[in-house]
This record gives C-alpha cells, sequence and structure tokens, in this order.
C-alpha cells in the first residue's frame, strides 16, 4: 500500500519544532560555552609544586597610584599587632602599612631615595625597624612612627680605608641576643656584627671565590629552625647560593640555587621562602633542600644529590622580579618586587596539600 504524503500543513509544523528544537540544543551549548568559558577565567591561578602551592590573590594591597605610589618594592615585615609594613623607594611615602585584607592602615617616610631592606625586633615589648638605604649608604633604627633612634655610617675598618671601596648596605640581620648583622651587598661585601647599641663586634666575608667570601650579601636572617643551634643564612646572590654561617662568622655550608639571583629570605616553621630575580620563588624545606618553586620549574635533583637547573614558567608566574618576601602565620607570603612597573606586592595563599 502507497504511504500518503504528509499534508503542506504537518511539513510546516513539523520544520517549526525542528527548528526550535535546534535554537535549544544550540543555546544549551552556547550556555555551556559561555559558563565553561567564565569558570576558567575567575578559576584561581595555582603555582608550584608538592606540598608547597599556593593561589595568587588577584588586586591584593593595590592603591590609588596617585595618592600612594610606589616604585621599587623591596623588603615586607609583620609587627605585633599583625599589620603588614612595605619599604619602597618613592619618596612621597617610603612606607605603606597594610592589613591581611590589602586595605591601606598608614603611611609615612620621604626621606629613603634608596629604602631596601627592612627588619623588624622586639625590645622589652616595644618594636623598632630597621632600614637600609642603600643610595644614602646607611642603617637606621627608627620607631614604628618613623622616629629616628640610632644611625650607622660606613663602618671604621681597614676594609673601607681606602676610600674607593664602596659601602652600600642592603639588609640587616637582626640576631637572638638583640645584636645585628649588617650585610653590605652593594658595596664590598663584607658583613659587619654590631651589639645591640651599635658598637661593632666582627666583620667576615668579602669577596673572593672561596666558600667563607660573600659575593653581593643581598640578604640573609639568623636561621632559627633548628632552636639549639641558630645560625646565619646569607643570599650571596652574585653566587647563586645560600651559605650558612656561625654567628661568630664561620662559614659551615653553601647551598647553590643555579642560575637564580636570591634575594632574602624568611622563615615559617622549617621551611623557608625565597625570591629571585629571575621571576619566581623557591621554598626550601628543613634540610635545605628547594621543595617547590611557585613561579618555575619543578625542582628536580640529580644522582649526584644536586639541584638541576630551574627556570621560569612564562605563562604561570605572576611575578616580574621578586625581591622581598613574608610569611604569616597563616602560611600566605608576601612578595614585594624590584623594577616591576611600580606593581604593588602580589600575596599567595598557600593551597592545603
Amino acid at each position: 500500500m502507497q504511504t500518503p504524503l504528509p499534508s503542506s500543513n504537518s511539513r510546516r509544523s513539523s520544520r517549526r519544532a525542528f527548528l526550535k528544537t535546534s535554537a535549544a540544543v544550540a543555546g544549551s551549548w552556547a550556555g555551556i560555552q559561555v559558563l565553561t568559558e567564565k569558570t576558567r577565567a575567575e578559576a584561581p591561578k595555582i603555582i608550584g609544586q608538592g606540598d608547597f602551592r599556593y593561589e595568587v590573590v588577584t588586586g591584593w594591597g593595590e592603591l590609588d597610584p596617585a595618592k600612594f605610589p610606589v616604585a621599587n618594592c623591596h623588603e615586607m615585615v609583620e609587627d605585633a599587632q599583625g599589620r603588614l609594613i612595605l619599604f619602597q623607594t618613592n619618596v612621597k611615602n617610603n612606607i605603606l602599612i597594610y592589613d591581611k585584607g590589602g586595605k591601606l592602615l598608614e603611611s609615612w617616610g620621604t626621606t629613603y631615595p634608596g629604602a631596601h631592606g627592612m627588619d623588624i625586633v622586639n625590645e622589652n615589648g616595644e618594636e623598632f625597624l630597621f632600614l637600609t638605604d642603600t643610595k644614602q649608604g646607611k642603617v637606621f633604627k627608627t620607631t614604628m612612627k618613623g622616629d629616628v633612634v640610632m644611625e650607622l655610617a660606613r663602618p671604621d675598618l681597614p676594609q673601607y680605608a681606602d676610600p674607593s671601596a664602596k659601602y652600600a648596605p642592603t639588609n640587616v640581620m637582626p640576631s637572638i641576643d638583640g645584636s645585628f648583622y649588617v650585610g653590605d651587598g652593594y658595596g664590598s661585601s663584607w658583613v659587619m656584627h654590631y651589639s645591640y647599641d651599635g658598637k661593632l663586634q666582627n666583620v667576615f666575608g668579602g669577596p673572593g671565590k672561596g666558600d667563607a667570601n660573600l659575593n653581593t650579601p643581598h640578604g640573609g636572617i639568623v636561621d632559627v629552625r633548628d632552636g639549639n643551634n641558630p645560625t646565619l643564612m646569607i643570599c650571596s646572590r652574585t653566587d647563586n647560593a645560600l651559605k650558612r654561617f656561625t654567628l661568630s662568622g664561620v662559614h659551615l655550608e653553601t647551598i647553590p640555587i643555579p642560575g637564580m639571583r636570591v634575594c632574602q629570605l624568611a622563615v615559617r616553621g622549617d621551611y623557608m621562602v625565597a625570591p629571585h630575580l629571575e621571576g619566581l620563588i623557591s621554598v626550601i624545606d628543613k634540610d635545605n633542600r628547594v621543595a617547590s618553586n611557585p613561579g618555575g620549574s619543578a625542582p628536580v635533583y640529580g644522582d649526584d644529590l644536586k639541584l638541576g637547573a630551574i627556570t621560569k614558567d612564562e605563562a604561570a608566574s605572576p611575578f616580574v622580579h621578586p625581591h622581598g618576601v613574608w610569611i604569616d602565620e597563616e602560611e600566605s607570603v608576601y612578595i614585594a618586587q624590584w623594577n616591576s612597573g611600580n606593581t604593588y606586592p602580589i600575596k599567595l595563599k598557600r593551597v592545603p596539600s
């Protein structure tokens, strides 16, 4: 039996139904595509490897540059109130003080054109800042409001007797007994040890190729991870290495970080974080091995136990030239950057492992 052809009315109805269904399907796919693209755009950027992975907190600490301009953001510390303090070279406000959410609380400082290193000390419940200015060639100790209570200039030492010997201190390393160390990172690469009241006790390091020499001792800390045996951990930047010394200046260990100009250190618990000018940071574990390179390639150790080459991950790294670092009690990391387009600090929130 011959099957009757559908009427023109039924053909038109079928076509309308088909177009309606097709439009609905297309709309669904378009919605899925838009949702996917939006999700990708809003997905947090995660950097780092292993147990030390971090989310980049977008927009943290950004301010109106017309009112609070920054130039080279060199260092950050945290005070007893949990306020984060930035030291930078724009003399409109060398010091910017933030809360943990990135809100500006206070600003001061107009006399530090070479603002560089900053450390904080607590003396009998009162806090003070150590500030280094590479252009003035001085170390300043100030109150938390900026009043200068101590000023140290070029040291009176044989190493600096020749007027051509440059002196440009880059950092202060407070010790556990109230004394402190000054690294002449942009000068002649010596480290001076001072008593709490500014009297010179010792000098060590200096340029050269030996284990005990230092070449651009740019940053460092008194490392108290081993509570029974505190040591000095110094960034010998030109050597692409960390060098560990006793508190009296005797060399103990060299920790190479190939190709990286390591600038500074911050410690939290049993690990440290070190920023490198090459556009990434390293997390260094309790055994002084690199455990993660946020913004860079994963660390690889060879059969000889030597750390292999590290490279910046250009697609993932949020950094240009990391310079200063702080780690808060929640293990968030704050990075201040040198020569990076007048950018404010970057906050990294640690991702639970």
